[in-house]
């Protein structure tokens, strides 16, 4: 791995879709190039089932992150177990059996039957619990979701890059009407094109970083802090509406040397009150949100 692989990862984690032309582009590198980088993510299991489904938004459902130290005697067990909790979206591992476990509920009146559920499974003597941010719809503009919408996010639904023309013809439609719902979709953040990534299939490291902004900080001071140390490394970021002083950033690294000099650089930074990192060593992915079916206008599709 190196830094395009890891700016290539982001980029699809966040929209699986994205044409090879724009990735291209955005990397200032080849089509060609992207597609072999691709192409040799996918064969070492790195990044694998590109998958679509219908976004937080689009659900009216509430995103969120328990994450603690496990007193399980099996981590592993622990991640089988976690199948049978309704809205489990993924678990990462780090080490000292620390799990970040995150999730889906679509009435707020169940956050803390999700909660409890996975604290009890999971054996978190202490866990912390953030509601993660999602964009959220201006006043008066709910989203509004039709019969096609699902039949195309299902039949994405295992393979996020499927053609237009493929599409169409197993749907028995036009293709401008394949891509005037996706295009729709996409704009309204609606749909989430993403893929599983397995940071433990390469040789390098990964880490959550716990950042806790210090006291009358500016946001956006932080976010350019972690910009300016972390750049192109940087896969995810999660912060949290109901803790806005943090954040987890989860991150590349090349090796222990660098990793411990990033952490130096963001205390030194002066906006953090704290810096913590764990090591990313396993994840598992659930079916959370893309077993959810949004309410939608028109005849439910069979």
């Amino acid at each position: 791995m190196d830094e395009t692989d890891v700016a290539l990862c982001r980029l699809l984690v966040y929209n699986s879709r994205t044409p090879y032309s724009e990735l291209a582009k955005a990397l200032d590198t080849s089509v060609q190039n992207v597609h072999r980088r691709v192409q040799a993510l996918m064969t070492s299991g790195t990044l694998t089932n590109l998958n679509a489904a219908f976004s937080i938004l689009a659900v009216r459902g509430i995103w969120l992150m328990v994450h603690g130290r496990s007193g399980a005697p099996s981590v592993n067990k622990v991640l089988e177990e976690l199948k049978k909790v309704t809205g489990m979206d993924m678990a990462m591992v780090a080490t000292g059996k620390y799990l970040y476990l995150t999730g889906v509920v679509q009435d707020p009146n169940r956050i803390g039957e999700f909660v409890s559920s996975v604290t009890r499974t999971a054996q978190l003597s202490c866990p912390e619990i953030g509601v993660v941010q999602f964009p959220l719809p201006p006043p008066g503009n709910e989203p509004v979701i039709y019969p096609m919408d699902v039949k195309l996010v299902r039949a994405l639904n295992k393979d996020s890059r499927r053609s237009v023309t493929e599409l169409a013809e197993e749907l028995g439609v036009a293709p401008r009407t394949v891509r005037r719902h996706i295009d729709r979709l996409n704009r309204e953040m609606l749909v989430h094109f993403s893929l599983e990534l397995y940071l433990n299939r390469t040789s390098d490291l990964y880490a959550a970083l716990h950042l806790t902004m210090k006291g009358g900080q500016d946001k956006e001071k932080a976010a350019l802090a972690m910009i300016k140390q972390l750049a192109l490394r940087e896969l995810i970021t999660y912060n949290f509406g109901d803790r806005p002083e943090q954040f987890i950033v989860v991150f590349w690294s090349p090796s222990i040397g660098d990793l411990n000099e990033t952490i130096a650089d963001l205390e030194k930074s002066g906006t953090f009150e704290e810096v913590c990192p764990n090591l990313i060593l396993d994840a598992r992915y659930y079916e959370g949100a893309r077993a959810m079916t949004p309410p939608m206008q028109g005849k439910t599709p069979k």
